[in-house]
Parts: C-alpha cells; sequence; structure tokens
C-alpha cells in the first residue's frame, strides 16, 4: 500500500527545519551609543579585540561592514560572600595619627554576576546569524571584578569558542 501522490506532495513541500548557515568571518562593525558609559566602553573595546582574534576585519560603524556586533552587558549584584577584609587607612585628626593594626577578619562582600551577550547580525537584518554568551561572577571590589579584567576575560573566552553558540562560564 503506497502513500497517495497528493498525501506525498503534502509532505515533500512542508518546510524542513534546517541549521542555521555558518557564519564566515569577514568585516564587522561593533554597535556602540556615543553616550555610552566609560564601563561599557571597555566591553565594546575588549569584544572588537576578541572579534579580531576570531579573524573578523573590526570597522567602524558608519563603514559597510558585512555584519554589525550588538554587545549587551549585565552586570548584577547576587549574594555575599566572607572575603579578607581591608585595613583602614591609617587617619590622622588634630594632632594625633590613629594606625589600625590588621585584624586578619573577614569582611561580607557582595558578588557580582556579569553576563556578556554578543549578537552578529548580518548588515541590515534584525536577526542574528550568531549569539553568544559567557558569565562569570566575582567578589565585589576585587581585582578580578574591575571592569577592565572582567570584560576581556569573558569577550576573549566567547570568541574563542566561536561558532560554538552554547553559552559558557567563566571563572
Amino acid at each position: 500500500m503506497g502513500i497517495p501522490t497528493t498525501a506525498f506532495l503534502a509532505l515533500a513541500l512542508l518546510p524542513q527545519a534546517t541549521a542555521p548557515a555558518p557564519v564566515v568571518p569577514g568585516t564587522i562593525a561593533v554597535d556602540v551609543a556615543d553616550d555610552a558609559p566609560a564601563s561599557e566602553r571597555l566591553f565594546t573595546d575588549a569584544v572588537t579585540v576578541a572579534l579580531s582574534d576570531a579573524r573578523f576585519v573590526p570597522l567602524p560603524l558608519e563603514s559597510r561592514s558585512r555584519y554589525i556586533a550588538r554587545v549587551t552587558v549585565t552586570r548584577t549584584v547576587s549574594g555575599a560572600v566572607p572575603a579578607k577584609g581591608k585595613n583602614p587607612p591609617p587617619m590622622a585628626a588634630m594632632g594625633q595619627v590613629f594606625v589600625p593594626l590588621p585584624s586578619g577578619k573577614n569582611q561580607i562582600r557582595g558578588l557580582v554576576a556579569t553576563d556578556l551577550v554578543i549578537d552578529i547580525l548580518l548588515r541590515g537584518s534584525d536577526q542574528p546569524v550568531w549569539s553568544g554568551r559567557a558569565s562569570t561572577v566575582q567578589v565585589e571590589g576585587s581585582g578580578p571584578d574591575a571592569p577592565a579584567a572582567v570584560a576581556t576575560k569573558l569577550a576573549s573566552a566567547l570568541m574563542r569558542q566561536f561558532p560554538n553558540r552554547q553559552p559558557i562560564s567563566v571563572p
């Protein structure tokens, strides 16, 4: 018993699920607002360097680049942990100098979660042809939580795994 011809044609005409086309590195412009704060510019600068390392050719936004990279950064406080406390600086008051002694005690410090999302779009399109996400959590105010350090770490880790689309967690 066979499938009737009309049913067979109907099945053949159904849209087939296809894997997304691979993104071939080419010219790219990183979208950043003119009034973006300095911390956001640190992330877009780090993304530009990481894109270059991934064989893209960064160009100015007003150029005729093939792709546009849209960068989204989210930083939120998410919890707290005990961390080695910093000793307060020496103080002087009315001819007296107070020098604090190290206590060796821990202080409660916030944890800052940072998410970096890079969407690569074909110029003139609103749909990303590639999207990647990297996340990290650092102790607030620590060296590894400095915006420049976090930006470089997340952008380079994310573009090292290009063209993989899986979200990654960076220590």
